[in-house]
């Protein structure tokens, strides 16, 4: 059963402005966070994002829009401490990746023949993280060999049941259930919520991996090379190659990974370079070889070609 909370009385509010940077587009932001998917972690409006966060004293509100050259980062929480600003301002930077000068990246697109127009359909487009690397690695599992409406229905369900939740101002905000309570999940009531036994199995070693201190993102961001983070995930049951280059992308922001075997990549890759249904990996190394340290948003900009 999810912890749901109310709370009307949340009306300590504060906000911050952030320099937009160069090569940053909100507009870009709001239509990759709002692409019709029934997504539970945050709620978007033609103008902002609002999602509920974890401080280190508690859980708030972050709400972000523009106002004119700025970011305007909206906190409302019960009490709010010059920490707690700071806390947020860091969650925004790493979420939409606001500290990274992607001018290399686009010059690399602007010269390549068949990859130049990316650079202008989908100018500004950042990689959007996925900070809590918990939510990652289960989000990246609960998508496996699923269409993404499904896998969204089947991530409502899970939050929804094991997440908390609060009432803020008429709305629902939730967050993503925390290994320990998703350890204790009954595997018949995740049956009934339509997960398969082998993703039951898998999120269940993966809470059990966070429990144990076994994987977290200190240990990922501590490692020494890519290939001793990918060592680190890859042996925890239920985590392949696909997985962890996601997870390292998507939350410990890693450049320079690739999504090998993807569907979408695959159908990204065929139609832009007319290479067979599904590339090789040889094929695929061969294009992205022009793009080190920047693969991982060349596979993301592939990724945006589909839509």
């Amino acid at each position: 059963m999810s912890l749901l909370k109310k709370h009307s009385n949340w009306k300590a509010l504060k906000s911050i402005k952030l320099p937009i940077p160069n090569h940053f587009s909100f507009k870009e932001i709001l239509s990759f966070l709002d692409r019709g998917y029934d997504e539970c972690l945050y709620i978007v409006t033609d103008t902002a994002v609002s999602r509920l966060i974890k401080f280190s004293d508690g859980k708030g509100i972050v709400k972000v829009y523009q106002n004119g050259k700025y970011l305007e980062i909206e906190l409302q929480k019960r009490k709010i401490s010059k920490h707690n600003l700071q806390e947020a301002e860091s969650y925004v930077r790493e979420w939409f990746d606001l500290d990274r000068n992607i001018k290399p990246f686009y010059k690399l697109l602007k010269n390549h023949s068949l990859l130049s127009d990316l650079s202008i359909k989908y100018s500004g487009s950042r990689i959007i993280s996925i900070p809590n690397l918990f939510e990652a690695i289960c989000w990246a599992i609960i998508g496996q060999q699923i269409n993404l409406t499904f896998a969204y229905k089947l991530k409502r369900l899970l939050v929804e049941k094991y997440g908390e939740k609060e009432i803020i101002n008429n709305r629902i905000y939730l967050t993503f259930p925390t290994p320990e309570r998703l350890a204790k999940a009954s595997r018949n009531d995740l049956i009934a919520l339509k997960f398969s036994r082998q993703k039951i199995n898998y999120l269940n070693n993966i809470s059990k991996a966070f429990i144990d201190n076994q994987i977290s993102k200190e240990i990922l961001l501590n490692c020494k090379s890519k290939e001793e983070r990918i060592e680190k995930l890859t042996s925890i049951k239920g985590i392949g190659i696909w997985t962890a280059n996601y997870v390292l992308m998507k939350s410990i922001r890693d450049m320079s990974c690739i999504t090998y075997g993807d569907s979408g990549l695959n159908r990204a890759v065929h139609t832009i370079f007319k290479t067979g249904k599904k590339p090789t990996k040889e094929e695929i190394d061969f294009i992205f070889k022009g793009f080190k340290n920047w693969e991982s948003y060349l596979n993301f900009y592939l990724w945006k070609s589909l839509t």
